[in-house]
């Protein structure tokens, strides 16, 4: 955020914090013993009440975060096992007026056995209002900004009854995600995120190198999914301080979020949890309707359990004192439409699963595989081994044109998580291009999965004839074999040309993409179109290429053998995948 953006965001805090002086009061106000309340909802829909007392004001190091330390008690309290996890955001209130949000539970060393609280100031969140008020905030920057969050340190100084004593504090700012619609393999994944080393194609060159795996939610600092038990149909939800409210980040027939508190409520603005969900800064999560089945007891921390429900509005900032967001405004998704023909079920049956997936670019790819990989669960009803047959479409509107493609996968062990792993890792190549932003909208993926291994295995190439010069044509032949050694061949001819350095060629049969030869010049891209068209050209796994290599130049300067591709043929195997390579080296005679 620029510092200009910066200072008229603090002048219209300053302005909205003295104008509702009587409804807020300041951290410069609080002091060790006063009391107060807290809202939060427990189970159900009904507000409850918790006494607050305070024990005293933290300030953290240098420009920290500074918090009001309490302790929290009451029926609530107790019967949540202490402070819970979704919480975070539960509005405190000291003499009538607003102090802040519970953001953290702490044990002070002195009485371990007496659970305190951590209290983010209103102040700090009434600039995260002020930033969502009016209108939801411009397009985030892209590629986006990777904000690192100060150091969650010890306090240095603690007044009243902390001075003296360590003070050791949990943040509730990582509450459990709640995943609806995904089986546990899904919800793994999700927690732990996905490496692409699976995925065998010269495609991921485009990728940076912070950008070669899929990060889970662990990476981004939430340690604990949990399986949901469905998605909300409460007509009771209402937007309140201290009621729940959703932050999605998949909507649909997969739902992906977490569980906050609201703490504040402006006309259509609101702030809650009192910290940040992924840290991202500028945001565009789904603020949706939220409901508490109950408030778990655990050994390590209590959490609310419950469920996301509707879209009421988007989630546009996400800082470090707090999520802002605002109702009736939801954000542009990208929307997903997964469709799975098994060609093994007598009646080839079809499923489908539609979800719109947040513009949160660090997990977008993630969250399309999960789609195709839940999708493939459900719609072969099995895991196991297989060939996927895949056709997938991405559209943005700041795109030249959609991109269309297809190809073909194989797994002895599990088919599904093919289905949708390369869509997912183009996703990630547009959206971190250097050339624009490609404000995705929708991907729309079909596949027919069969159990049989759909694979032909080059096994030998032969050329036609004896001898061969410069400018020459060279007739070949390629033999392959299917699963089931049912045999067939391919013929073609290939040039060779008629200026060529070296005292051979090499003709080679190969299934699938290639990397670059040593001799051969990386591709040139100075638009997004034309990465589109480089990609568009990389051969599926269901092309069988056959090819002519000259040596280059610089294998006479150098003494290292560099080639170069002079001539080729590409052949389409439908619905089948080519492996296996072989190549033979043909002597040239050359003319006295």
């Amino acid at each position: 955020m620029t510092r200009t953006v910066m200072v008229v965001l603090a002048a219209i805090f300053v302005t909205a914090f003295a104008g509702a002086s009587g409804a807020y009061i300041g951290l410069d106000e609080v002091s060790p013993g006063m009391t107060g309340y807290g809202l939060t909802v427990v189970a159900g829909d009904e507000l409850v009440e918790f006494d607050v007392e305070v024990v005293g004001v933290v300030h953290a190091p240098g420009d920290g975060q500074n918090f009001i330390a309490i302790r929290a008690s009451g029926e609530a309290i107790e019967r949540s096992g202490g402070i819970a996890q979704g919480m975070s955001g539960s509005p405190v209130y000291l003499d009538g007026r607003l102090a802040g949000a519970l953001s953290r539970a702490a044990i002070w060393t002195a009485t371990p056995d007496r659970p305190l609280g951590l209290v983010t100031p209103i102040e700090d969140m009434l600039e995260v209002l002020a930033e969502v008020r009016d209108e939801p905030p411009s397009e985030p920057r892209f590629p986006p900004e990777e904000p690192t969050p100060p150091e969650d340190t010890a306090p240095d100084i603690a007044e009243g009854k902390l001075y003296g004593a360590a003070l050791h504090h949990w943040p509730l700012q990582t509450p459990p995600v709640l995943a609806a619609g995904l089986s546990s393999r899904a919800i793994r994944a999700l927690r732990e995120g996905f490496r692409l080393d699976a995925l065998d194609s010269p495609l991921t060159q485009l990728l940076p190198s912070w950008a070669a795996s899929f990060p889970g939610l662990e990476e981004l600092g939430i340690s604990r999914v949990i399986d949901a038990p469905g998605v909300s149909t409460s007509t009771t939800w209402e937007l309140r301080p201290g009621g729940p409210v959703g932050v999605s980040l998949m909507v649909g027939d997969m739902h992906i979020g977490s569980l906050g508190t609201v703490t504040e409520v402006d006309g259509a603005a609101l702030v809650a949890m009192g910290h940040h969900f992924l840290f991202s800064g500028p945001s565009r999560y789904f603020l949706t309707q939220a409901e508490i089945l109950d408030t778990v007891q655990a050994l390590n921390a209590p959490f609310k359990f419950g469920m996301l429900g509707d879209i009421e509005g988007g989630i546009y900032a996400d800082r470090w004192a707090a999520v802002g967001g605002r109702t009736g405004v939801p954000p542009q998704g990208i929307d997903v439409a997964v469709q799975i023909r098994d060609l093994s079920h007598p009646d080839e049956r079809i499923s489908s699963l539609r979800t719109t997936m947040a513009r949160e670019p660090r997990l977008q790819p993630l969250l399309l595989y999960l789609a195709g990989l839940e999708a493939t669960d459900r719609g072969l009803d099995r895991r196991g081994a297989g060939t996927v047959s895949v056709r997938y479409e991405i559209e943005g509107d700041g795109m030249p044109h959609a991109l269309s493609l297809s190809n073909v996968f194989l797994s002895t062990q599990d088919v599904a998580v093919y289905a949708s792993l390369e869509a997912a890792m183009i996703l990630n190549i547009l959206q971190y291009n250097e050339f624009q932003d490609p404000a995705l909208t929708s991907v729309h993926l079909e596949a027919e999965v069969s159990k049989e291994f759909r694979v032909t295995e080059i096994t030998d190439l032969s050329v036609h004839g004896q001898a061969f010069g410069p400018g020459d044509i060279v007739p070949f032949t390629v033999y392959g074999r299917d699963w089931r050694g049912e045999e067939r061949s391919w013929s073609g001819e290939l040039r060779i040309p008629p200026r060529v350095d070296g005292p051979y060629v090499e003709l080679r049969a190969y299934g699938g993409p290639r990397p670059l030869e040593k001799g051969e010049a990386p591709p040139v891209m100075e638009s997004l179109e034309d990465l589109l068209g480089y990609i568009e050209r990389v051969p599926g796994n269901d092309t069988l290429t056959v090819e002519l290599f000259a040596t280059d130049p610089l294998t006479q300067l150098t003494g290292v053998e560099h080639l170069v591709g002079v001539d080729g043929r590409t052949l389409q195997v439908p619905e089948t995948v080519v492996v296996g390579e072989i190549s033979l080296y043909i002597p040239l005679e050359q003319e006295d």
